[in-house]
């Protein structure tokens, strides 16, 4: 499948990172022990709150709004990190200023989508069901989604991976989907469109906003709930 219209495997991939928020169970983790009293546990349904408190507030512009949806997730992520992980062997042939763009770029997009997927669904809510230690510095944070319309109201499960930034304060830095890792994934399309275009990460950078911005426009377009007017 080659990165085109609305079937591109880049777009389709990404696209699971937001219903990541809203559908999905996870398989990997069942024998685990859970404990929901972890820090990275309270850092989830805080950032969980505040995301959808941004969404939710009326008294904002729809420009206000993705300014600070997409602000408040760069800090939610760490994109850096993602970015790094997303581009493997061209991060090193990249240089300093095009893996920034691309960082940029990729946290534009995933924000655009977990928008749009948000937008038309007020009714959902996510939360923190439990956490899996899987080091001193790696956490799974499971999380429960009631209310959401694709499952028709069933309750589903999702977990974010949370690791230290460079700041050593808690990040995301992966999102897993019916037991698939988006970031292992998503490094999968992004080489393949590299490896395609001669590991021109600029140009993979000026698409992925390309994409972002036409989403925005398409939701003001279709005036959705929290994306538009």
């Amino acid at each position: 499948m080659r990165f085109s219209g609305s079937q591109n495997p880049i777009r389709s991939g990404l696209h699971a990172v937001a219903i990541a928020m809203l559908a999905g169970w996870m398989g990997t983790l069942q024998a685990a022990p859970a404990d929901a009293a972890t820090s990275e546990a309270a850092f989830v349904q805080q950032n969980i709150d505040k995301g959808y408190a941004i969404l939710n507030d009326a008294s904002l512009a729809p420009q206000q709004r993705t300014d600070e949806f997409r602000d408040f997730l760069s800090h939610l992520m760490d994109t850096k990190r993602i970015a790094a992980f997303e581009l493997g062997p061209y991060v090193h042939t990249s240089t300093d200023g095009d893996v920034a763009k691309f960082a940029d770029a990729l946290g534009d997009l995933i924000a655009s989508l977990f928008q749009h997927d948000m937008a038309g669904n007020p009714g959902e809510t996510l939360s923190v069901t439990g956490s899996v230690v899987r080091g001193p510095d790696d956490v799974i944070v499971t999380t429960i989604l009631t209310g959401s319309p694709r499952t028709n109201g069933e309750p589903v499960n999702v977990a974010f991976r949370v690791r230290k930034n460079a700041a050593g304060t808690p990040s995301v830095v992966d999102f897993q989907f019916e037991g698939v890792s988006m970031a292992i994934s998503q490094r999968r399309d992004f080489d393949d469109w590299l490896q395609r275009r001669h590991g021109d990460v600029a140009a993979l950078a000026t698409d992925l906003h390309a994409r972002a911005r036409k989403m925005r426009d398409d939701d003001s377009t279709l005036k959705l709930p929290r994306a538009g007017s």
